[in-house]
């Protein structure tokens, strides 16, 4: 072998190396991510309680409020102090308290994604790139990080972070930022799998709600 050649073969070798690194990171990833689809698709109903801490980084702002979620597959609730959203798998209803108003409309999966505690759990098998940040302590568990970022350069979302009990296989918050600043933290508080939730959890109920203005965007 000439001398010349070993700083080139050194070259590839570092080379192959990162590369190996970077698809058994990716594999880690989305086996972490598998395990805890698995285990949400096996918890049945779900409640849970939970805290959405919003950062606006370009204005600047952040705020924060606590709330109450129910999930089945792809169904859910949630309950925040300004209002309620229910969606079905294809409708969503949003509550306004202040204006005593629902509006109606079918989400795309893009606005899912900002909503919907369970959509990570479809999200990540296509469309992304994963990749595993390592293990932390917090709340005295021990937790997985893993990182999404999409393959589309023009998608809303720039990343997605996810952290998942490392026992339990269940997410424990989910950490989504888009282009136009804003920075939503979901943290669960105290969660409660097998629940008894039937499909009308999941849809608005005019009669519950009398003089309401239901507006049709559908």
């Amino acid at each position: 072998m000439n001398i010349y050649d070993i700083p080139n073969m050194i070259t590839k070798l570092i080379t192959l190396l990162l590369l190996a690194t970077t698809i058994a990171n990716a594999q880690n990833a989305r086996s972490i991510l598998d395990k805890a689809s698995e285990a949400y698709n096996k918890a049945g109903g779900i409640t849970a309680s939970f805290t959405l801490d919003t950062k606006d980084t370009k204005a600047k702002n952040t705020y924060s409020y606590d709330g109450k979620a129910s999930m089945k597959g792809n169904k859910f609730k949630l309950e925040i102090p300004d209002g309620i959203t229910w969606f079905d798998g294809s409708n969503q209803w949003v509550y306004i308290k202040d204006t005593d108003e629902v509006n109606v409309t079918n989400p795309t999966g893009e606005e899912l994604q900002n909503i919907s505690p369970s959509a990570i759990f479809s999200l990540y098998k296509s469309g992304f790139k994963l990749a595993y940040k390592g293990e932390k302590k917090t709340k005295g568990k021990s937790v997985y990080i893993v990182e999404l970022t999409p393959e589309k350069k023009k998608a809303e979302i720039i990343k997605i972070t996810v952290t998942i009990d490392k026992m339990s296989n269940l997410f424990t918050s989910i950490t989504v930022v888009n282009k136009t600043g804003l920075e939503n933290t979901l943290s669960i508080n105290k969660m409660q799998t097998g629940v008894s939730l039937s499909d009308v959890t999941f849809a608005f109920n005019k009669k519950n709600y009398p003089g309401v203005d239901v507006i049709d965007l559908r």
